[in-house]
Parts: structure tokens; sequence; C-alpha cells
């Protein structure tokens, strides 16, 4: 709570106006460079926009309540949290096997809007330390989430064939394996003359599932695995 107890930085002025500016840009960037670096839709120049924007938006709402007297001094930032949820939609993805792709970076923008309101409203430490917090997350919670991956007994695929009689042997060998098939769906495929479904089996052992996928790959008429 340091900058907030600074007079000068609290008031809206020249100085606090430009810090404010500075500090969305700083943070926004901040949160961008893990983005970018890992090749995703939203990256470094999105995240400082849409935080310099949002920070901008909650400048400017101070600003018409201390001059014009408006008694609603979240409105625009309200609107502003609602309204980036079309950018972050814009960013999820859905692969050909149905995987859904994204929704970190999407939710990363929409905490990116937050940051800059805060920093818009002179709430210089939440934003700051919110995006540290959000950095970890980002770099060392994977971490985490990939080791709990390796105890996983679900496997989820997407599978072209050329022949109906696919479905039938995938029963089969679930059944004789004691797997638990789940999710079955099936798809037209990009390739004229094939098929395609997606499904999710759930082995005993989550070592059995490279071995799954190397079975599957030995039917007959099965053409592509992701």
């Amino acid at each position: 709570m340091i900058l907030e107890n600074i007079p000068l930085l609290r008031e809206l002025n020249t100085a606090s106006i430009a810090l404010r500016i500075l500090l969305a840009l700083l943070l926004g960037g901040f949160l961008g460079i893990e983005r970018e670096q890992k090749q995703h839709p939203a990256g470094f120049r999105t995240y400082i926009v849409v935080c310099l924007g949002s920070a901008l938006a909650s400048i400017t709402n101070i600003y018409l309540t201390a001059s014009v007297g408006g008694s609603d001094s979240a409105r625009i930032p309200a609107a502003v949290i609602s309204g980036v949820g079309f950018l972050g939609a814009g960013t999820i993805l859905v692969t050909r096997s149905n995987h859904i792709k994204g929704l970190t970076t999407a939710a990363g923008l929409w905490c990116c809007a937050c940051i800059g309101v805060a920093v818009g409203c002179g709430f210089y430490s939440g934003a700051i330390i919110c995006s540290i917090v959000i950095v970890f997350s980002l770099r060392m919670l994977s971490i985490v989430d990939k080791s709990f991956m390796k105890y996983n007994k679900y496997l989820s695929l997407y599978v072209e064939y050329e022949h109906a009689d696919f479905i039938q042997g995938l029963f089969n060998y679930c059944r004789v394996n004691d797997f638990e098939l789940k999710n079955l769906e099936l798809l037209n495929s990009r390739n004229t003359g094939t098929k395609a479904a997606t499904f999710t089996i759930k082995v005993k052992e989550p070592s059995l599932k490279k071995q799954v996928v190397e079975n599957l790959y030995d039917m007959e008429g099965v053409l592509l695995i992701i």
C-alpha cells in the first residue's frame, strides 16, 4: 500500500495519470511475455493494449465522476471487464479432434483487463501483486499440472478410419481389456471417404495409455490417431 499512500499519486493529476498508464504498460507486457514465449494467439502486444485500454477507461471514469459529478464510479470499469470477453473468445480454438485450446489465454486476457482497471483506479499494490501471482501460476503451476497428468487414467483420442467396423472393434477391445469407453462421438472427417470419431478410454493403469494407442493403430482401417 506504499504507492496508494502518496498523496500526489492518489489524486488524479498529470503525474498519477502518467504513472498509471506506464504501470499498465509494464504489467500488461509482463503478463504477455509468458504467452508470447509459448506462441499463443494473444501475446505481448495484445496484453499491453488490453491493460492500457482498461486503465484508461478507469481513469476516464474517475475523471468524469470528479468533473461532471456522476455517482456511479464503477460503470465504465464494469463494462470493460464484461466487454473484454469478446476478445478472449477469439483466442479459444476447437481443433479438428474436438480439443479446446486457448482457455488459459482467454482467462489471462480477462485478468489483464482487471489489472488495468485496478491500475487505472490507483490500486497499485493489488495490480502488482496480482500480476506476479498470475505469472507464477502460468509458469510454475503448469509443472504441477504436468506431474498430475502422469497419474491420469483417461485417454482422449481423435481417430480417422475407413470402415464402420472400427467402432465395433473398439467396443470389443475395451470389453476384453476391461477398459471403460466414454464420450464416444461420431464425426465427419475432412478426408473424403473416411470416418472419424472422438472418445475417451479409462485404462486401469496410466502406463497402459501408450500401449492402447499402439493397439488401436493396429486395428484394420485406422488411418490417423491424435
